[in-house]
Protein backbone atom coordinates (compact mmCIF):
# COMPACT_ATOMS: atom_id res chain seq x y z
CA UNK A 1 0.00 0.00 0.00
CA UNK A 2 1.33 3.51 -0.61
CA UNK A 3 1.49 5.49 2.24
CA UNK A 4 -0.16 9.18 2.85
CA UNK A 5 1.78 11.99 4.46
CA UNK A 6 -0.79 12.65 7.54
CA UNK A 7 -1.59 15.88 6.69
CA UNK A 8 -5.08 17.55 7.30
CA UNK A 9 -4.83 20.85 6.29
CA UNK A 10 -4.63 22.22 2.90
CA UNK A 11 -4.93 26.04 2.06
CA UNK A 12 -5.14 27.51 -1.42
CA UNK A 13 -5.09 31.08 -3.15
CA UNK A 14 -6.32 32.11 -6.58
CA UNK A 15 -4.28 35.21 -8.08
CA UNK A 16 -4.55 36.05 -11.83
CA UNK A 17 -5.54 33.29 -12.91
CA UNK A 18 -2.95 31.45 -10.94
CA UNK A 19 -3.66 28.95 -8.20
CA UNK A 20 -1.72 28.35 -5.47
CA UNK A 21 -1.34 25.45 -3.04
CA UNK A 22 0.32 24.37 0.06
CA UNK A 23 -0.08 20.90 0.19
CA UNK A 24 2.24 17.65 0.29
CA UNK A 25 2.97 15.23 -2.49
CA UNK A 26 0.84 11.99 -2.67
CA UNK A 27 2.63 10.57 -5.67
CA UNK A 28 4.03 11.49 -9.10
CA UNK A 29 3.37 9.08 -11.71
CA UNK A 30 5.96 9.47 -14.68
CA UNK A 31 3.84 7.74 -16.98
CA UNK A 32 5.31 6.51 -20.30
CA UNK A 33 8.53 7.91 -22.58
CA UNK A 34 7.40 11.51 -23.63
CA UNK A 35 4.44 11.35 -21.57
CA UNK A 36 3.61 14.57 -19.35
CA UNK A 37 4.26 13.59 -15.32
CA UNK A 38 0.93 14.01 -13.38
CA UNK A 39 1.53 15.02 -9.52
CA UNK A 40 -0.76 14.03 -7.44
CA UNK A 41 -1.59 16.65 -4.94
CA UNK A 42 -2.45 15.51 -1.34
CA UNK A 43 -5.72 17.94 -1.68
CA UNK A 44 -7.03 15.89 -4.72
CA UNK A 45 -5.52 18.03 -6.99
CA UNK A 46 -3.72 16.61 -10.32
CA UNK A 47 -0.98 18.78 -11.34
CA UNK A 48 1.22 18.91 -14.60
CA UNK A 49 4.64 19.20 -15.73
CA UNK A 50 6.90 18.02 -18.55
CA UNK A 51 9.46 15.22 -18.15
CA UNK A 52 12.51 17.77 -19.43
CA UNK A 53 11.83 20.03 -15.99
CA UNK A 54 14.35 18.48 -14.24
CA UNK A 55 14.53 21.36 -12.03
CA UNK A 56 10.84 20.54 -10.89
CA UNK A 57 11.20 16.87 -10.38
CA UNK A 58 14.12 17.14 -8.27
CA UNK A 59 12.11 19.48 -5.76
CA UNK A 60 9.12 16.91 -6.32
CA UNK A 61 10.88 13.79 -5.49
CA UNK A 62 12.60 15.47 -2.24
CA UNK A 63 9.23 16.67 -1.22
CA UNK A 64 7.79 13.07 -1.18
CA UNK A 65 10.91 11.62 -0.39
CA UNK A 66 11.25 14.05 3.13
CA UNK A 67 7.78 14.07 3.52
CA UNK A 68 7.20 18.37 3.58
CA UNK A 69 4.85 20.39 2.53
CA UNK A 70 5.31 22.17 -0.82
CA UNK A 71 4.43 25.31 -1.92
CA UNK A 72 3.41 25.12 -6.06
CA UNK A 73 1.76 27.43 -8.78
CA UNK A 74 0.04 26.03 -11.23
CA UNK A 75 -1.53 27.59 -14.67
CA UNK A 76 -5.08 27.40 -16.04
CA UNK A 77 -3.76 24.50 -17.48
CA UNK A 78 -2.71 23.21 -14.15
CA UNK A 79 1.12 22.78 -15.18
CA UNK A 80 3.54 23.95 -12.45
CA UNK A 81 4.75 27.65 -13.14
CA UNK A 82 6.81 27.41 -9.72
CA UNK A 83 7.87 25.35 -6.90
CA UNK A 84 9.50 25.24 -3.61
CA UNK A 85 9.59 23.02 -0.94
CA UNK A 86 8.53 24.74 2.71
CA UNK A 87 9.69 24.14 6.01
CA UNK A 88 7.27 22.75 7.73
CA UNK A 89 6.98 19.18 7.43
CA UNK A 90 3.67 17.44 6.25
CA UNK A 91 4.87 14.28 8.22
CA UNK A 92 2.95 12.79 11.90
CA UNK A 93 4.52 10.55 13.96
CA UNK A 94 1.82 9.86 16.40
CA UNK A 95 -0.02 6.66 16.74
CA UNK A 96 -3.81 7.53 16.82
CA UNK A 97 -5.36 6.34 20.16
CA UNK A 98 -8.91 5.62 18.44
CA UNK A 99 -8.62 2.10 17.56
CA UNK A 100 -10.05 -1.72 16.82
CA UNK A 101 -13.70 -0.34 16.13
CA UNK A 102 -14.73 -1.19 12.24
CA UNK A 103 -16.18 1.44 10.35
CA UNK A 104 -18.93 -0.96 9.54
CA UNK A 105 -20.17 -0.21 13.35
CA UNK A 106 -20.90 3.03 12.39
CA UNK A 107 -25.17 3.31 11.95
CA UNK A 108 -26.18 6.22 9.99
CA UNK A 109 -29.86 7.71 10.27
CA UNK A 110 -32.53 6.94 7.96
CA UNK A 111 -34.46 9.85 6.53
CA UNK A 112 -38.20 9.18 6.54
CA UNK A 113 -38.70 10.77 3.57
CA UNK A 114 -37.21 12.02 0.35
CA UNK A 115 -38.88 15.26 1.01
CA UNK A 116 -37.03 15.68 4.31
CA UNK A 117 -33.58 14.55 2.52
CA UNK A 118 -34.40 17.45 -0.37
CA UNK A 119 -35.25 19.48 2.63
CA UNK A 120 -31.75 19.16 3.86
CA UNK A 121 -30.35 19.09 0.74
CA UNK A 122 -31.41 22.50 0.23
CA UNK A 123 -30.49 23.57 3.74
CA UNK A 124 -26.72 22.98 3.18
CA UNK A 125 -24.52 25.85 3.19
CA UNK A 126 -23.56 27.06 -0.17
CA UNK A 127 -20.65 29.61 -1.54
CA UNK A 128 -19.92 30.40 -4.94
CA UNK A 129 -15.94 30.44 -3.89
CA UNK A 130 -13.72 27.49 -5.22
CA UNK A 131 -12.88 25.55 -2.02
CA UNK A 132 -11.63 21.83 -1.15
CA UNK A 133 -14.07 19.07 -1.56
CA UNK A 134 -13.36 17.16 1.90
CA UNK A 135 -13.75 20.51 3.61
CA UNK A 136 -17.65 21.06 2.28
CA UNK A 137 -18.72 17.32 2.71
CA UNK A 138 -17.22 18.12 6.48
CA UNK A 139 -19.20 21.15 7.34
CA UNK A 140 -22.72 19.84 5.66
CA UNK A 141 -21.88 16.80 7.68
CA UNK A 142 -21.61 18.54 10.72
CA UNK A 143 -23.80 20.98 10.06
CA UNK A 144 -26.46 18.36 9.33
CA UNK A 145 -25.85 16.59 12.45
CA UNK A 146 -25.87 19.29 14.77
CA UNK A 147 -29.41 21.07 13.54
CA UNK A 148 -30.68 17.12 12.68
CA UNK A 149 -29.61 14.76 14.96
CA UNK A 150 -28.93 13.39 11.48
CA UNK A 151 -25.91 10.85 11.06
CA UNK A 152 -25.03 10.70 7.04
CA UNK A 153 -22.68 9.18 5.68
CA UNK A 154 -18.89 9.70 2.95
CA UNK A 155 -18.31 8.57 -0.26
CA UNK A 156 -14.89 8.87 -1.64
CA UNK A 157 -14.39 8.68 -5.45
CA UNK A 158 -10.66 7.68 -6.73
CA UNK A 159 -10.04 8.11 -10.29
CA UNK A 160 -7.67 6.20 -11.65
CA UNK A 161 -4.04 7.25 -13.55
CA UNK A 162 -5.70 5.94 -16.89
CA UNK A 163 -8.77 7.71 -16.18
CA UNK A 164 -6.87 11.12 -15.46
CA UNK A 165 -4.86 10.81 -18.29
CA UNK A 166 -6.98 9.76 -21.21
CA UNK A 167 -9.61 13.20 -19.97
CA UNK A 168 -6.92 15.24 -18.47
CA UNK A 169 -9.01 15.20 -15.55
CA UNK A 170 -8.02 17.66 -12.90
CA UNK A 171 -8.32 15.58 -9.12
CA UNK A 172 -7.59 11.77 -8.19
CA UNK A 173 -10.16 11.68 -5.69
CA UNK A 174 -13.28 13.31 -4.79
CA UNK A 175 -15.59 13.30 -1.47
CA UNK A 176 -19.23 14.12 -0.63
CA UNK A 177 -21.52 12.94 1.93
CA UNK A 178 -24.42 10.68 1.33
CA UNK A 179 -27.54 9.63 3.44
CA UNK A 180 -30.35 6.59 3.79
CA UNK A 181 -34.09 7.53 2.86
CA UNK A 182 -36.85 5.66 3.32
CA UNK A 183 -38.54 5.63 -0.62
CA UNK A 184 -41.51 3.39 -1.27
CA UNK A 185 -40.89 1.21 1.53
CA UNK A 186 -37.27 0.28 1.00
CA UNK A 187 -34.02 2.43 2.10
CA UNK A 188 -32.48 3.66 -0.74
CA UNK A 189 -28.71 5.90 -0.55
CA UNK A 190 -28.89 9.25 -1.93
CA UNK A 191 -25.83 11.25 -2.39
CA UNK A 192 -25.79 15.15 -1.33
CA UNK A 193 -23.30 16.72 -3.44
CA UNK A 194 -25.20 20.60 -3.06
CA UNK A 195 -21.85 22.11 -5.16
CA UNK A 196 -22.86 19.58 -7.64
CA UNK A 197 -26.50 18.72 -7.35
CA UNK A 198 -29.82 20.46 -6.86
CA UNK A 199 -31.23 17.79 -4.91
CA UNK A 200 -30.71 13.76 -3.53
CA UNK A 201 -29.16 11.89 -6.13
CA UNK A 202 -28.49 8.23 -6.59
CA UNK A 203 -24.77 7.11 -6.66
CA UNK A 204 -24.76 6.07 -10.54
CA UNK A 205 -26.24 9.95 -11.09
CA UNK A 206 -23.18 11.40 -8.41
CA UNK A 207 -20.40 9.29 -10.53
CA UNK A 208 -21.97 10.41 -14.16
CA UNK A 209 -21.23 14.21 -12.82
CA UNK A 210 -17.52 12.72 -13.00
CA UNK A 211 -17.15 10.33 -15.76
CA UNK A 212 -16.98 11.39 -18.68
CA UNK A 213 -17.18 7.63 -20.60
CA UNK A 214 -19.90 6.49 -18.41
CA UNK A 215 -18.18 3.93 -16.80
CA UNK A 216 -19.22 2.56 -13.64
CA UNK A 217 -17.08 2.60 -10.69
CA UNK A 218 -15.90 -0.73 -8.43
CA UNK A 219 -17.10 -0.59 -5.14
CA UNK A 220 -14.03 -1.26 -2.10
CA UNK A 221 -14.06 -2.08 1.23
CA UNK A 222 -10.66 -0.88 2.23
CA UNK A 223 -8.05 1.58 0.67
CA UNK A 224 -5.34 -0.48 -0.49
CA UNK A 225 -8.37 -1.87 -2.56
CA UNK A 226 -7.62 1.62 -4.92
CA UNK A 227 -4.24 2.38 -4.14
CA UNK A 228 -2.42 -1.22 -4.64
CA UNK A 229 -4.15 -0.90 -8.17
CA UNK A 230 -4.37 2.80 -9.30
CA UNK A 231 -4.23 1.72 -13.11
CA UNK A 232 -7.18 -0.45 -13.32
CA UNK A 233 -10.13 0.41 -14.68
CA UNK A 234 -11.52 3.73 -14.65
CA UNK A 235 -12.90 4.70 -10.38
CA UNK A 236 -13.44 3.04 -7.41
CA UNK A 237 -16.00 3.90 -4.51
CA UNK A 238 -15.54 3.60 -1.12
CA UNK A 239 -17.83 4.52 2.06
CA UNK A 240 -17.17 5.28 5.36
CA UNK A 241 -18.87 7.27 8.37
CA UNK A 242 -19.45 11.17 8.45
CA UNK A 243 -16.14 11.44 10.44
CA UNK A 244 -13.96 10.28 7.89
CA UNK A 245 -12.29 13.69 6.39
CA UNK A 246 -9.52 12.76 3.62
CA UNK A 247 -7.75 9.50 2.19
CA UNK A 248 -5.04 9.46 4.92
CA UNK A 249 -7.65 8.58 7.63
CA UNK A 250 -8.59 5.50 5.52
CA UNK A 251 -5.26 4.38 5.06
CA UNK A 252 -4.72 4.90 8.89
CA UNK A 253 -7.98 2.69 9.57
CA UNK A 254 -6.43 -0.07 7.81
CA UNK A 255 -3.03 -0.07 8.24
CA UNK A 256 -3.46 0.75 12.22
CA UNK A 257 -6.58 -0.14 13.52
CA UNK A 258 -7.62 3.68 13.76
CA UNK A 259 -11.32 4.42 13.64
CA UNK A 260 -12.51 8.19 13.93
CA UNK A 261 -15.18 8.44 16.21
CA UNK A 262 -16.12 12.20 16.22
CA UNK A 263 -15.15 15.07 14.39
CA UNK A 264 -12.30 17.09 14.94
CA UNK A 265 -12.32 20.86 16.34
CA UNK A 266 -8.84 21.89 14.34
CA UNK A 267 -10.90 19.82 10.94
CA UNK A 268 -13.89 21.87 11.72
CA UNK A 269 -12.03 25.08 12.44
CA UNK A 270 -9.55 24.55 8.97
CA UNK A 271 -13.33 23.48 6.69
CA UNK A 272 -15.16 26.59 7.69
CA UNK A 273 -12.42 29.09 7.02
CA UNK A 274 -11.35 27.47 3.61
CA UNK A 275 -14.88 26.59 2.36
CA UNK A 276 -16.94 29.10 3.44
CA UNK A 277 -14.56 32.05 5.20
CA UNK A 278 -16.37 31.59 8.68
CA UNK A 279 -15.06 31.21 11.72
CA UNK A 280 -15.53 28.50 14.48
Amino acid sequence: MKFLCLILIFTSTTVFGKNFYRTNIYDVDYGLPGEEILVLLGNGRVAKTNPDKTDYLYILSESKRLKKELGITLNKDRYIVSIEILSASTHSEFIPKERNAAISTYIPTTISNMSTAQKYHNKGRHSPKESQCFNRALIWSYEWYKDHSLKSMHMFIFFTRNYIRTYNFEWWWHIAPYVHVMQEGKVVERLMDIKYTRGPVTVRQWTDIFMRNDAQCRVVTKYSDYADYPYTGDCYLMRTSMYYYQPSELEMHEAWGFTKNNFKRDQLKEAYREAFDLGF
